[in-house]
């Protein structure tokens, strides 16, 4: 079919009137200009490396900025923190998703209780606000000793050397396994126990000396018996003093069992049997002091021809 000529005659006519307005000098210029524009600039960017890669928008474990840490907490924390993590060594501060990454890093981390909060500085400089770990006891398990702090969590053990077993309650006769890993808790309802038993003689203080040291205290000594965690287990434990004596100290702070004497009132008749007596191994021979009584200490010697006394 032919076309028709009235309809390619009005199409021509509106390409004719298109051509006329483009080609006027002025938008020839503009049009020049913008075109320039985007040559040169495209040009421009690609001799420089992208914002993100420049030094100053770039951190690494250098540049992260901690809470102060006790001196029980390695030096490169935030180093190990993001190699654990997998976390590149060089860290963009406009990744939009670095903060949460980097809180998930020290947050999983077995020396981290808790990650408060996680801010982003330019220069580049990454400040992050924590709550570390602090250790109360070393168990003496069967293959080893094992650091916990005071929920029974596992410590990383390369960070403590021989030497400082003998700063810590010990805690002795637990025949279990860490359940699972480091940050994690044992799984013992006997070591839970003894890990909150260490705490109330740790918190006075690392630097000023605790009140285990006061006491000369030696170790921490678990039931025989093997509990599951779920089972509602109450185990009573012992400890024993540098010289040989035995404290039957009973449960665990923190029980309910009806009649059993708060950990404030057992601390405070040690404290004062050491005031009063200078030491709470002040015979020639070890004694086993009984601090469970509502009413006294029984203290009854250890040996073949046992003596029972009460102190007070």
């Amino acid at each position: 079919m032919a076309r028709s000529p009235r309809k390619s005659a009005k199409s021509i006519s509106l390409t004719g009137r298109l051509v006329r307005w483009w080609f006027r000098p002025r938008r020839l210029f503009v049009g020049s200009l913008v075109a320039l524009a985007l040559v040169v600039g495209t040009t421009f960017l690609n001799r420089f490396p992208p914002v993100d890669a420049r030094p100053e928008y770039q951190a690494s474990s250098q540049q992260i900025i901690l809470t102060p840490a006790p001196h029980w907490i390695p030096p490169d924390l935030a180093q190990d923190a993001l190699k654990r993590a997998g976390l590149d060594t060089q860290l963009s501060l406009l990744d939009n998703s670095l903060s949460e990454r980097i809180a998930a890093a020290f947050y999983t981390h077995p020396w981290i209780l808790d990650v408060q909060r996680v801010e982003k500085f330019f220069p580049a400089r990454i400040c992050v606000d924590l709550t570390y770990r602090q250790p109360v006891a070393i168990v003496k398990g069967v293959d080893g000793y094992y650091p916990i702090d005071r929920y029974a969590c596992l410590l990383p053990g390369n960070d403590f050397r021989p030497s400082d077993i003998d700063r810590y309650p010990v805690v002795e006769n637990v025949t279990s396994v860490p359940a699972t890993g480091q940050g994690q808790p044992w799984g013992d309802p006997s070591v839970a126990g003894a890990a909150r038993l260490a705490a109330i003689f740790m918190d006075s203080g690392e630097d000023e000396g605790s009140l285990w040291e006061e006491l000369d205290l030696a170790a921490i000594i678990a039931p025989h018996d093997l509990y599951l965690p779920g089972e509602g287990a109450d185990p009573e434990f012992a400890i024993r003093t540098s010289g040989g004596s035995v404290i039957l100290w009973g449960r665990a702070p923190g029980t309910r069992h009806p009649g059993e004497l708060a950990a404030e009132k057992k601390v405070g008749r040690l404290t004062d049997y050491h005031r009063d007596h200078g030491s709470l191994d002040d015979a020639p021979e070890p004694y086993m002091i009984d601090i469970r009584d509502w009413n006294s200490i029984i203290r009854t010697r250890l040996t073949r021809n046992a003596r029972t006394r009460r102190v007070r």
